[in-house]
């Protein structure tokens, strides 16, 4: 039962039900408010005092707000505890991803912990080098690529190039290779 003031509530949190990690963050989102002091009460207990930094602010508001916060903050750290490993895989995977080529095989191997998650052993079989099967080759298929393959090679260098694509800068445009493309165009121009 919390024990209320003008400016301030004290109540005592059970530790067994609410870590303490979660008190301390619950009652750093009030620092703004509040002045706030935790301590511990016996074995199991946290003693939790509020005191409102503004006068006519109401502190049974405050203490219930502080016990919404610690409800949040319960949840997310029991989040953070059952996703751990998950993110500690993914900012491993961007830190090796931003180094630099010179990583060896090993260092991208997965750790022992990764073997444990699904998704983690399942991205590292991904990341194994794989050979793709072999695909099954029609005869009547095989034939007809050999044929063209020996077209092309009987057309030799494109002969055929309307836009000249296939000719050096150099030679499409001599001299005024040198000039900057302001000039040319300008060069064009005149001639035309």
């Amino acid at each position: 039962m919390p024990t209320t003031t003008a400016k301030t509530i004290n109540f005592i949190v059970d530790t067994s039900l609410y870590p303490l990690e979660a008190i301390q963050a619950a009652a750093y989102t009030l620092t703004g408010r509040a002045y706030v002091r935790i301590a511990r009460s016996g074995s199991r207990a946290a003693s939790v005092a509020l005191k409102l930094k503004a006068a006519g602010g109401n502190p049974t508001a405050l203490g219930d707000e502080f016990h919404n916060e610690l409800l949040h903050e319960c949840l997310r750290l029991k989040v953070s505890q059952a996703n751990r490993k998950l993110r500690e895989y993914i900012v491993t995977k961007a830190l090796v991803s931003a180094q630099t080529p010179s990583i060896s095989a090993s260092a991208l191997e997965p750790a022992a912990e990764e073997a444990a998650c699904p998704e983690c052993a399942a991205e590292a079989q991904a990341r194994a080098p794989q050979t793709p099967p072999a695909a099954p080759v029609d005869p009547e298929l095989e034939k007809e690529i050999e044929k063209l393959l020996r077209e092309i090679e009987k057309s030799g260098p494109a002969q055929d190039d309307p836009l000249g694509v296939a000719v050096p800068w150099e030679k499409k445009y001599g001299a005024q290779a040198k000039k900057s493309p302001s000039r040319r165009k300008r060069s064009a121009k005149k001639a035309a």
